[in-house]
């Protein structure tokens, strides 16, 4: 577009309008100039982040097998320490046993030759020395595991540590409450109680 002015000297000035915009006034030159020096297009983000998650994800897989490694071993010792536990007392448990039977072996070898003794002799009361000999062996054996003999006639009865089968009258002589007659003999180790002592008890008259 041209406009005209007048100079001084009566001349005519003609000035030609620019056309188009300046530079910089055009949207889309000025909408490109915004987006210099701006972040990544969208589509390198996205990809930025799934690295980032991905990086993440094999991080995470990695602890993961580290916590299941160290789940296994202990797993591992866990069971190797009840098998070496089982075998204890597996062990402990054979030990008790032979120590049980030491005793009761060598009251079956004085017996075997108590009664090897009475088939060479006429007189069995002969072989009645020998039989209480190996009754007072055994009990020296129980003594030395700390298995003490009770339940014997005469003493006071205790229903904690005997049984009565019977009441029987009293006899000259015995006292009332106290132990008559023992059927079978009873034990205990220290304050535990092995067996009770099946007794006869002398009555009480009042």
């Amino acid at each position: 577009m041209k406009r005209r002015d007048d100079r001084p000297d009566g001349e005519p000035v003609t000035y030609q309008e620019p056309v188009g915009d300046l530079p910089g006034e055009n949207p889309g030159e000025v909408a490109d100039q915004a987006h210099e020096g701006q972040p990544d297009s969208e589509a390198e983000i996205l990809r930025a982040e799934l690295g980032n998650a991905v990086e993440q994800v094999e991080r995470l897989s990695a602890e993961l097998r580290e916590a299941e490694e160290r789940f296994l071993r202990a797993r591992a010792e866990q069971d190797t320490m009840r098998r070496r536990m089982q075998g204890e007392v597996e062990l402990a448990r054979a030990e008790g046993v032979a120590s049980a039977l030491a005793p009761s072996l060598s009251v079956f070898d004085d017996l075997e030759r108590a009664l090897g003794a009475a088939d060479r002799t006429d007189d069995p009361r002969s072989i009645v020395p020998g039989v209480r000999a190996v009754r007072d062996a055994l009990l020296r054996n129980l003594d030395a595991l700390g298995v003490k003999l009770i339940g014997q006639p005469g003493e006071r009865f205790d229903p904690e540590l005997h049984e009565a089968l019977s009441v029987v009258a009293l006899r000259p002589g015995a006292e009332p409450g106290t132990i008559d007659q023992v059927f079978e003999a009873g034990f205990v180790q220290g304050d535990r109680l092995v067996r009770v002592a099946r007794v006869t008890v002398f009555a009480d008259p009042n």
